[in-house]
């Protein structure tokens, strides 16, 4: 089996003895994906990059303690639900590798394959960060949203787990402008703190306030969008739509 599954494997299915023996096993049991002949401490380091992966740790999938020795887990059990859907997530990523991309006829050498890294970037659940803050936003309000935003942006930033560029606040307005856009400029100056000279902010903010009827401070944002980046054709012809020449 290809070692790029490596990231996937701790929810594979694997036992390693019975509850309180010695860590690490001798032998493996219950592999249900994983071939039967690997090695013990081939598995170790499969479980190792698939919690780096997912930003999680053993009792994730396994039944154990945080925090206690893992010679103190039941690592055979299958009573946890993650586990089921570990399997299932690696069968896919066998099938993604060696039926899907095997079968583009031109890859790159080495050739590029998937592993949960890929869609996690440390994450249990792989949702972006506009993902993220619109459901908060939905569900308990803009400001909420805005102190999430700070919040994760303290805790993630450098990360490979978030997109923190300009795209991501400015992707969550866009997706609520037109019903909501009080809240989507909100987001969208929230955005100008972190990228004050991005005309793209001024430019949306504009719409934004258009859509709302301001036509002053629409046209003072498409003004500020123009002085960064002169002859921009989006600001000039909303301007031009709203009567500005």
């Amino acid at each position: 089996m290809n070692r790029s599954l490596s990231l996937v494997a701790l929810i594979a299915g694997v036992g390693a003895l019975p509850l309180r023996a010695q860590f690490p096993p001798d032998s493996l049991v219950n592999l249900q994906v994983l071939p039967e002949d690997t090695e013990v401490r081939e598995l170790i380091g499969i479980m190792r990059g698939f919690a780096l992966g997912l930003g999680v740790r053993c009792e994730h999938c396994h039944v154990g303690e945080e925090g206690q020795p893992l010679s103190t887990f039941d690592f055979p059990a299958d009573e946890k639900p993650t586990k089921a859907k570990a399997r299932e997530m690696l069968r896919m990523v066998q099938a993604i590798n060696g039926e899907h991309l095997a079968n583009l006829s031109e890859r790159s050498d080495p050739p590029i394959e998937v592993t949960c890294a890929t869609c996690h970037h440390g994450l249990n659940r792989p949702v972006t960060l506009t993902t993220v803050l619109l459901q908060t936003r939905a569900d308990e309000g803009i400001d909420a949203a805005i102190d999430q935003y700070r919040r994760i942006r303290e805790q993630y930033f450098g990360s490979w787990t978030y997109d923190f560029t300009e795209a991501t606040l400015t992707d969550a307005g866009q997706q609520i402008g037109r019903a909501h856009p009080d809240d989507a400029i909100e987001f969208l100056n929230l955005n100008n703190e972190f990228f004050p000279e991005s005309p793209g902010i001024y430019l949306f903010l504009g719409q934004i306030y258009a859509i709302k009827g301001d036509t002053a401070t629409a046209v003072a944002n498409l003004e500020r969008s123009l002085e960064l980046a002169p002859g921009n054709p989006a600001a000039t012809r909303v301007l031009r739509q709203l009567g500005r020449d």
